[in-house]
């Protein structure tokens, strides 16, 4: 089975313990940073979205055109861009760069992210029309002729795309959420389904609910496990560095208590945490 290393970034350069500094899009820091990454022998690097954040599919054009081998992994929310059109846009991105691009769905876990960008929907409607968007761009990305689309989203007549994927039958779909919900969509359409590293016992767990899933769908798709290494050369000096990373990030949060998470992932990593620093 192939190996495959997701790296990701940012516009500028910040983290949980390091400010943001340099302009809110610093074109040479998205350069390095994605060198780094294919000098480093990454394969993909993801591409994130956040509210109010610079907008993803630009960001993924420098990086690809920045990059000779290394793939950009495109997060893309429903609901704010046409299918008909973000399949077009995604396919444009896979002719330019040879192949490179990769789309992660992400539905959205937060009303208030979703209003920021005008989107009232609950989150079981979001999910609803994840299932109906993901089978347009699939469409457009694969069929051979003209087709006309109703849903309960969405109304299309005539649709085409002159611009066909490289990758075939279509740029690789990750999907993202913990949710049954998630994981019904998912089994539907995810060529690699994404999850958070959690205690070993409940990702095997996970896994199997995700791939029985899918199974009903004829579908078998690849696990994308997403971890944050703390490196140094002894394990002491990596809990004593792990150490130092907890108490920067509670300095930089002054005491101030973020709201529960409404996403499923978020809170089954909280209800793991709480269970100890040590659970494998």
């Amino acid at each position: 089975m192939t190996v495959e290393f997701i790296g990701m970034l940012a516009a500028q350069e910040s983290s949980e313990i390091v400010a943001p500094h340099g302009g809110l899009v610093d074109p040479g820091f998205l350069r390095d940073f994605a060198l780094a990454h294919e000098d480093g022998g990454f394969d993909r690097v993801l591409v994130g979205y956040f509210p109010g954040a610079a907008d993803g599919f630009v960001i993924a054009q420098h990086v690809l055109s920045s990059t000779t081998r290394l793939g950009a992994l495109l997060a893309h929310r429903p609901g704010f861009v046409s299918p008909t059109l973000a399949a077009r846009k995604f396919a444009t991105l896979d002719q330019i760069s040879g192949g490179r691009i990769a789309i992660h769905v992400i539905t959205g876990g937060s009303d208030t992210d979703q209003r920021h960008d005008g989107d009232w929907t609950d989150k079981e409607t979001r999910y609803r029309r994840t299932d109906e968007y993901v089978g347009l761009l699939r469409r457009i990305w694969t069929e051979t002729d003209h087709f006309d689309h109703e849903g309960e989203f969405y109304r299309t007549e005539n649709s085409y795309s002159n611009v066909r994927c490289v990758q075939q039958p279509h740029i690789p779909v990750f999907f993202g959420g913990s949710s049954d919900d998630a994981l019904e969509v998912s089994a539907k359409h995810a060529d690699t389904y994404a999850l958070w590293g959690e205690p070993l016992d409940e990702t095997a767990e996970h896994i199997a609910r995700v791939k029985e899933a899918a199974a009903r769908f004829g579908r078998n798709p690849r696990i994308s496990l997403s971890l944050r290494p703390i490196l140094a050369d002894t394990d002491d000096e990596a809990w004593a560095r792990a150490h130092d990373i907890l108490a920067k990030i509670n300095a930089r949060a002054g005491g101030r208590t973020p709201l529960p998470p409404q996403n499923v992932g978020s809170q089954r990593l909280l209800a793991a945490a709480q269970r100890g620093d040590v659970l494998d």
